[in-house]
């Protein structure tokens, strides 16, 4: 075999080990890609599916409130005008209420649920004491005439309430292995009800001849709120932990009353009559939720977490009053009042 033979010959026989080399390489990748994902099926999730059909819950709310009246004044000095009570003075405390739901669901199919919340007693008092320098009355231009020396005032605002809902959902529910969860995703549609009752008053009281006299002027407002939402609920499951969290959103039409009562002066003279006035206009929801559960037995578990709570399109009370004199005044419902609520839930539920 000459020179130039056993060279070709050594260069073929060289990619041929090459060749196979490279084949044993593939064989060996592949074996490991296939062992792994063996594994990896091996392994599966490490929380046991949540296949629950039904769910209730019942939380305690402990609610704050951002007043969002109009800050016109209330009660005003009577030698500067100046405000000594305005609007958006009477903040409220935190208030209590409660929330239940009650559902029913097929893992990766759907269900329904109705849900209602409440928060009572949201109450805000301003006081306002004058003297002989300066004594206090309700703004121009009818408050001269409905008291002459106004000595203290007491002015309140008074709101409830309550929500109800009734939605259906699609429903499913993945192996995250990243968080080491399962994630249970709802997507909800549904229908909304919110009805917002709310009272304010202004007491002022005057010395006339030594007689003591009170003065009010008192309004309410009632708000009926329908329409449809739409939202996501999503919940992490572990072994004995959760984190739920929801969004909504509402568009609501609302059907309004603003009552006025009389005027009467520090004489008995009436100075204006009372008026009931009914609107509508449209309004929005949004609700956001985040809580967390721990698991005490297999069906119930405790809760807690934070709530955003914004409503818009309302009828305030406080925004009805009007302290003009012309004809009619004190007879216009003034709506486009917003409510803004956050705070903190605690609970028990239960899901089997």
């Amino acid at each position: 075999m000459n020179m130039v033979a056993i060279v070709a010959f050594c260069g073929s026989a060289v990619r041929w080990v090459w060749r196979a080399r490279l084949a044993a390489a593939a064989v060996a990748v592949g074996q490991v890609m296939t062992c792994a994902a063996a594994n990896a099926q091996d392994i599966g999730p490490l929380v046991e599916e949540p296949l629950w059909t039904t769910y209730a819950l019942t939380d305690a709310l402990f609610w704050g409130r951002d007043n969002q009246a109009a800050n016109q004044p209330l009660v005003v000095g009577v030698n500067d005008g100046a405000a000594i009570v305005s609007g958006r003075d009477l903040q409220f405390p935190f208030s209590e209420g409660v929330r239940a739901f009650y559902g029913r669901r097929q893992p990766q199919d759907g269900g329904w649920e109705i849900g209602y919340w409440g928060i009572y007693g949201q109450s805000a008092t301003q006081i306002a004491t004058g003297n002989a320098q300066n004594f206090i009355q309700m703004p121009q231009p009818i408050g001269s005439s409905l008291t002459a020396d106004g000595e203290n005032a007491i002015v309140k605002y008074n709101s409830t309430i309550n929500s109800a809902e009734a939605n259906i959902f699609s429903t499913n529910h993945e192996w995250r292995d990243a968080s080491g969860s399962w994630l249970t995703d709802d997507w909800i549609v549904g229908f909304r009800y919110i009805g917002v009752e709310e009272s304010s008053s202004i007491n002022i009281n005057c010395c006339v001849n030594t007689t003591d006299t009170s003065i009010p002027y008192a309004v309410q407002t009632q708000n009926n709120m329908f329409g449809a939402q739409v939202g996501r609920r999503l919940r992490w499951t572990w072994e004995r932990w959760a984190i739920e969290t929801w969004g909504k959103a509402g568009i609501l039409g609302n059907s309004q009353q603003a009552i006025s009562a009389p005027l009467v002066d520090y004489t008995g003279f009436q100075q204006r009559p009372g008026y009931s006035t009914w609107g509508s206009c449209v309004g929005f929801v949004g609700d956001i939720n985040l809580s967390t559960i721990y698991r005490l037995t297999d069906v119930w578990g405790i809760r807690a977490g934070y709530n955003l709570i914004w409503i818009d399109g309302l009828a305030l009370a406080p925004n009805q009053y009007n302290f003009g004199v012309n004809d009619g005044a004190g007879s216009a419902l003034v709506s486009g009042g917003g409510v803004f609520m956050n705070g903190a839930n605690l609970g028990l539920e239960a899901r089997w």
